[in-house]
């Protein structure tokens, strides 16, 4: 598992961000160490998650993809998980994972926090935010929609 003031340095740095109320976690029981005081944990097992139906959404995600639970998935279901995860169940997702699952994070939107050459184990750190998912290109606002001095010259 990653290393606990790694994830205690984290918590702090994402409830500056946005508060964080409500959390869920997956592949190991975080409530235990006592990480923050102001965090409701939620902790279930990988199967009785993908089996859950949705009642509410939290603040934040937390999956440990490098614990003894999780090490035997199949890519298939971490890809059912997190897209559970990102899509209906929490604002935010971060993943503490392997190397080898880079190309399915990358491909899921999500973006890598610690670069994995500035470490020798075998874990990254990834995340999802909704809000910090797409930049919005500059083209992309009233400006360029309606040409109202175009109207009557050109056919469109």
């Amino acid at each position: 598992m990653a290393e606990l003031n790694v994830i205690t340095s984290m918590l702090d740095d994402l409830s500056k961000e946005q508060p964080v109320h409500t959390a869920i976690c997956i592949g190991q029981n975080l409530e235990q160490y006592d990480l923050n005081q102001t965090i409701q944990w939620c902790y279930f097992n990988v199967s009785d998650f993908l089996n859950l139906p949705f009642t509410q959404r939290y603040d934040l995600a937390f999956v440990l993809f490098d614990t003894d639970e999780t090490l035997n998935l199949s890519m298939q279901d971490k890809s059912k998980l997190l897209v559970k995860l990102r899509d209906l169940m929490a604002k935010r997702l971060v993943v503490v994972s392997r190397l080898d699952d880079e190309k399915l994070l990358r491909s899921l939107g999500f973006t890598q926090l610690i670069d994995k050459t500035m470490h020798d184990n075998d874990f990254a750190l990834w995340q999802f935010n909704i809000l910090t998912y797409k930049h919005v290109p500059d083209w992309f606002n009233s400006k360029f929609w309606a040409n109202p001095e175009n109207w009557n010259k050109f056919r469109w």
